[in-house]
């Protein structure tokens, strides 16, 4: 499908309202970026301005911490690297992060996953496991209640690896004393999806709902008579509220468990586990000083998928192509933004300006030729990808793209060479990938072949339309059309 035209001139409208004030972005001038550092390992890519030796520390601990989830349960984040903020300024903080009463955010995003902490954080360590374990269980594509996903975080923040070994389950001094002290929620009250939403936004009882969360799923884990059920208590959740899971599970209304929970926590000790692992670093960091292009494109792309924050994100990279006008990363990342935009024409000249001033990342590439391939412009476009696969010629992606257009080009031949070249894709590109490599085949006279993957292209079709459209091939390969 074309791109619609733009229907307005973005960069001088981003200049119009950096001007007048109309968005409040925090200075992050290009002479202030020098104090960003950047650290990148094997999974995650990690943006500094506290200096390297503290970087250093916490990449090789977010390291281990994913060691853990990866050997204990098999959980791996999605397997794409996750990008790390640490901002001195807590004003800065609170321009990405705008809940009053976090000290450390985790985003999703299309292309990255993103936690978010102020440097001088005191428990900065327990901060970002908490953030990660989100990120762990969102990548499950469970829909878990809020009450279970921060409690998980909170068991799971203060882990200790020791050698060949992890400890999880150690008291968290802070949320035994607000619940020693503190007036609790109802447990009821708590585990109710729509009201415990209504209580985590709320200031004053922030603070007990983590602390009970918290102590409710150590229970649930860790307990003797609790943790046998806690998988069934999981998949209780998923056809019902927590009341009636609770209920369904361990056979009790909710008001007793809240008694357990009580009797459970006035033990002068509480349970904790030890998981047999293996943690080491595939690589040592690698580290760039000076990182403050880097630092300020990954967080515009975060604002890019954050809703309602998508002129944010404009003038972020309307600002980065003034500060850095001879980059071609600026110019990459105003292109993808306005791609996302739909403004396919302005989208494609800021591509071609990143080529012209020797762009060598494959991803600009592969976004290119998508850009060209919808403003019909294939042979562009099959340009642009060829570059892409140059740069990365394992870049599956980049050759299921190409093999696509070339279909749609009639170059049949060329085509299945690309095919043949893509070795793993997301489940999502089955459909598309086997009604293309199908038409290939039909049109190169090998009818068997075709209406084979035609069959496999129905079986991974997601919704009817999908299934139609794979209908009328096998009709056509069949010489019913």
């Amino acid at each position: 499908m074309k791109l619609p035209p733009c229907p307005i001139s973005w960069p001088r409208t981003w200049a119009v309202l950096l001007a007048t004030g109309a968005l409040a972005i925090p200075a992050l001038h290009a002479a202030r970026d020098d104090r960003w550092v950047e650290i990148r390992s094997a999974h995650f890519d990690l943006f500094s301005e506290g200096g390297e030796a503290g970087g250093r520390d916490l990449v090789r601990y977010f390291e281990q911490v994913r060691s853990f989830f990866q050997q204990a349960f098999g959980l791996n984040a999605r397997g794409r690297v996750v990008r790390i903020v640490c901002f001195r300024s807590a004003r800065q903080f609170q321009y990405y992060e705008t809940s009053k009463i976090a000290d450390a955010a985790f985003h999703p995003g299309s292309r990255h996953d993103y936690i978010l902490m102020k440097e001088d954080q005191a428990d900065r360590d327990q901060m970002a496991v908490h953030e990660y374990t989100h990120l762990i269980v969102r990548a499950t594509n469970h829909d878990i209640p809020v009450w279970l996903d921060e409690g998980l975080a909170e068991l799971y923040s203060n882990l200790e690896p020791h050698g060949s070994f992890v400890l999880v389950g150690r008291v968290l001094p802070a949320r035994a004393q607000a619940l020693a002290d503190g007036r609790w929620i109802g447990l009821r009250t708590l585990v109710s999806a729509d009201r415990a939403a209504e209580v985590y936004n709320k200031q004053p009882d922030a603070e007990m709902f983590y602390a009970e969360s918290w102590a409710l799923v150590h229970m649930l884990a860790l307990d003797n008579a609790y943790s046998p059920q806690l998988k069934n208590l999981m998949d209780a959740l998923r056809t019902g509220n927590s009341v009636e899971a609770f209920q369904k599970t361990y056979g009790k209304p909710i008001e007793q468990v809240e008694a357990d929970l009580r009797a459970y926590l006035d033990n002068s000790r509480l349970a904790a586990a030890v998981f047999q692992v293996r943690l080491v670093l595939d690589s040592p960091p690698q580290v760039t000083l000076k990182a403050g292009l880097e630092a300020r494109l990954a967080l515009a792309e975060m604002l890019l998928d954050h809703p309602g924050r998508t002129a944010d994100a404009g003038a972020a990279f309307e600002r980065l192509l003034r500060d850095y006008p001879q980059r071609p990363e600026a110019e990459q990342g105003m292109a993808e933004f306005l791609a996302h935009e739909r403004c396919g024409q302005e989208a494609a000249a800021h591509f071609e300006r990143a080529a012209a001033l020797g762009s060598r990342d494959p991803a600009m590439y592969l976004e290119y030729g998508r850009v060209l391939a919808e403003l019909n412009r294939p042979q562009d476009a099959v340009a642009a990808l060829r570059k892409a696969i140059a740069l990365a010629p394992a870049l599956d992606v980049a050759h299921h793209e190409l093999a696509i257009l070339l279909v749609k080009t009639g170059a049949f031949r060329e085509a299945l060479d690309e095919f043949r070249a893509v070795r793993r894709l997301p489940p999502v590109e089955a459909p598309r990938y086997y009604y293309n490599l199908a038409y290939a085949h039909f049109r190169l006279g090998d009818r068997d072949r075709a209406r084979e993957l035609a069959e496999k292209a129905r079986q991974a079709a997601r919704n009817a339309d999908e299934r139609d459209r794979v209908d009328q091939l096998i009709d056509e390969i069949q010489g019913g059309r």
